[in-house]
């Protein structure tokens, strides 16, 4: 798997709450543009950026529902083990396989969730260009 396609899903719990939250942001700059403190060229491409870094991680979040809807019960149980619930090799116990069957099972996954994004046209490329301004998931991105 890609470090994008691993930066997107180590994300997707969050997108709708870092959207939420920049909205709030966006809403608190304009109100208090009123006070004159700041250039107003500034604070307004300080809200435009906000604004586009919310609707960006709002059209994330709708991609990878599409994505991971095509998962099976146990895809997704595999899936969250590794990326949401951050179980690490726990979980390999919790889902009642061994070891090695577990690893395989996510090798799988992985290069069925790499087939699914780059059928999608989500790759590398398209990432970067879509959300690299974004600052939580340039950030995210830098750091997998």
């Amino acid at each position: 798997m890609k470090d994008y396609q691993r930066a997107m899903l180590l994300l997707y719990p969050h997108l709708e709450r870092y959207a939420e939250n920049l909205r709030g942001y966006a809403r608190a700059k304009a109100l208090a543009s009123s006070l004159g403190r700041e250039d107003t060229e500034a604070c307004v491409e300080k809200i435009i950026d906000c604004v586009h870094g919310q609707r960006c991680c709002l059209l994330l979040k709708a991609l990878l529902e599409e994505v991971l809807g095509s998962l099976t019960a146990e895809e997704r149980l595999f899936l969250d083990y590794k990326y949401f619930r951050r179980a690490g090799e726990d979980g390999q116990v919790a889902l009642g396989y061994s070891r090695r069957t577990y690893f395989r099972r996510q090798l799988r996954l992985e290069e069925k969730l790499n087939a699914d994004f780059l059928r999608r046209g989500m790759d590398e490329r398209w990432f970067l260009r879509t959300f690299g301004k974004v600052p939580a998931v340039r950030l995210v991105f830098e750091r997998v």
